[in-house]
Parts: structure tokens; C-alpha cells; sequence
């Protein structure tokens, strides 16, 4: 009886610690936060090394985290960066707009090559996802651009 209570408690004490560790595994992280340009009107990175799932907005948190920018979001939407808001005029404005050259990747699509942006010699498409889903891979080029819609 003894042995299989000690048995139990050393699963239950192996389950808690597989637990705790996929939880600590499950958000990743940047190697580290670079920016390739840091603007009122531009902001770049391309991806360094990357462990586990990053998001642009978990990277845009390592910026901040690092104080190297400012943002704001509302709903899911980047609606500031670096003190540059969005300005709604009725049904146009200057918006943020996301672009990466991580257009499809293993069977699936990240980006729209209908609305595009170049970007030194690289053409990068429009995000299909919000910031909160689209993925940071290691090695893409990301770019918010403040342009008029």
C-alpha cells in the first residue's frame, strides 16, 4: 500500500512539473528584440532567432520591454507606434498597416500579395492575420508602415 501511494504521488509530482513546463514553453521568445529601422512612420525588423510560438505583438511587447518603442492597441488593432495614431477622415485615413515577406509557409497563408509595400528590394505583402496571430519566424522581414488609406 505504501509503495502505491509513493508511486502515485511520484506520477502526480511528474505530471505537475510536465505541466508547469509546457506552460513555461508555451509563449516563446526573441533571442533578442532588434529593429532594422525605428520611425515615426516605419518601423522594420527581420527576425532573429525565435524559441517556441512569437506573435508580432509578443515581439512588439519585447520592444517595449526593452524600451526601444511605444505602442498602443484597441481591440486588436495597432492604432499608435511611437506616438503616431491612426486618423480616421470619414472613409479614408493614415493608418498602420503590417507587411511581411512571410507570405506561405508549410501549406498556409500569412500574407495578401495584392497590397504590397517594398521594402529594399524585397516586396512585402499585407498581413491576413492581426498582430495577435500573425507569427514572427526567424529569418522574415515584418514591417509597420504609417500610410494613407
Amino acid at each position: 500500500m505504501k509503495r502505491s501511494l509513493a508511486l502515485i504521488s511520484v506520477a502526480a509530482a511528474a505530471c505537475v512539473a510536465a505541466l508547469s513546463l509546457a506552460a513555461c514553453t508555451a509563449k516563446g521568445y526573441a533571442a533578442e528584440y532588434v529593429l532594422d529601422v525605428n520611425g515615426k512612420e516605419l518601423l522594420v525588423f527581420t527576425a532573429p532567432e525565435i524559441t517556441g510560438e512569437v506573435s508580432v505583438r509578443d515581439y512588439f511587447d519585447g520592444l517595449v520591454g526593452e524600451g526601444k518603442i511605444t505602442y498602443t492597441i484597441d481591440d486588436g488593432m495597432i492604432v499608435s507606434v511611437n506616438g503616431t495614431e491612426n486618423v480616421s477622415e470619414g472613409s479614408s485615413g493614415t493608418y498602420w498597416m503590417f507587411y511581411t515577406d512571410l507570405v506561405e509557409l508549410d501549406g498556409v497563408t500569412y500574407a495578401d500579395t495584392a497590397y504590397t509595400y517594398e521594402y529594399e528590394g524585397k516586396t512585402l505583402a499585407s498581413f491576413v492575420y492581426g498582430v495577435e496571430e500573425m507569427p514572427v519566424v526567424e529569418g522574415y522581414v515584418y514591417a509597420a508602415v504609417y500610410e494613407r488609406i
